[in-house]
């Protein structure tokens, strides 16, 4: 019976993966998981999400490994995308937190009168039928931002485009729901 492990260095093993060799960087996910979702957690200040984060670091890391300075050591670099990612993550929620503590505060205790839960309703059933009426880019771009909280910068990489495009993308997809929006309205 053969041994599963894989003796290669880290730096060897980065290479074989930046290759296309996808079993190298499987075992380096293998050999650092303890690593990153440790750090995960304590960056956290909890374990309840540190293997999501982990796992998200590591695909991070999978689609950044061309940009890697293969002078420098895998794992701390590993580690710098756990803790950004986790840093993330908990900015987000406190985002999420925020908002939903404003608006609780801004509902009324009795509840809205019917016929605004059903003006509301129409209105996100317009602003679905007008983003659904975008082209797929916009579609794309505007979806990174708003409900996957994507940077500008990491925008641009699942884009493939250069990060001085995405401002001006965003811009003309809002250009364009706008647009949408309106002929929703006056329709």
């Amino acid at each position: 019976m053969t041994s599963s492990i894989d003796h290669r260095s880290d730096a060897a093993l980065v290479a074989a993966a930046r290759a296309g060799d996808r079993g190298a960087f499987a075992e380096l996910v293998r050999r650092h998981q303890r690593s990153a979702v440790l750090a995960a957690t304590f960056a956290l200040g909890s374990a309840t999400d540190a293997d999501e984060v982990a796992q998200e670091a590591f695909v991070k890391a999978f689609a950044a490994l061309g940009r890697f300075d293969q002078s420098a050591a895998f794992r701390p670099w590993l580690l710098r995308i756990v803790t950004n990612t986790a840093r993330n993550r908990h900015r987000f929620a406190r985002r999420q937190q925020r908002l939903m503590l404003r608006v609780a505060s801004q509902v009324p205790v009795a509840g809205p009168a019917p016929e605004e839960v059903a003006g509301h309703r129409a209105e996100a059933e317009a602003m679905v039928r007008a983003i659904n009426r975008l082209r797929v880019g916009d579609r794309l771009i505007l979806s990174y931002r708003w409900y996957e909280q994507l940077t500008e910068a990491e925008i641009a990489v699942a884009l493939g485009c250069p990060a001085g495009t995405v401002k001006s993308r965003l811009n003309r997809a809002m250009g364009r729901l706008r647009r949408e929006i309106e002929q929703e309205v006056t329709g």
